[in-house]
């Protein structure tokens, strides 16, 4: 009881002092009605504007998934060129490597005596374009004495 007789004298003192606690309850209830009852409707102009962000914003995304999409491709084809790139490079370097070793002088008369059945000329067999040119030892064994040394 202590409560309800103290609210009263805080009644009495607003009566005193000229507030009306009943009239201002009354304007916090309208007040928060007033609030309620206020929503807020979009005009049509506001309408448009937030379609239109919507639409931009979205072909935005759109745009952004395309190009990712483009750059995976390219990304693709560059890969793809790459290893067929390194592909020919390590083709290149086995031929490279197969003219070298045909192209040495040992293996070159390796093949000429297995493969065609050549043999070095005796120095009966060799024919010499002027007669004072000729030389005083064989010349098959002279040239691949010099060929080798």
């Amino acid at each position: 009881m202590f409560a309800a007789e103290k609210w009263y004298e805080y009644e009495e003192n607003y009566i005193k002092y000229g507030l009306d606690l009943d009239a201002d309850r009354d304007y916090r209830r309208e007040r928060k009605k007033a609030r309620k009852a206020k929503k807020h409707i979009a005009s049509a102009k506001d309408r448009k504007r937030a379609m239109l962000y919507v639409v931009v914003l979205a072909a935005v995304c759109i745009g952004v998934v395309i190009a990712g999409a483009y750059a995976a491709s390219l990304k693709y084809q560059i890969n793809s060129l790459i290893s067929a790139n390194t592909e020919i490079e390590r083709e290149i370097e086995t031929l490279n490597v197969e003219i070298k070793t045909a192209n040495n002088i040992s293996a070159i008369e390796a093949r000429a005596i297995e493969e065609l059945g050549m043999a070095y000329p005796t120095a009966g067999e060799i024919v010499y374009v002027m007669k004072d040119e000729e030389p005083a030892t064989e010349f098959a064994m002279l040239m691949k004495d010099q060929a080798y040394n």
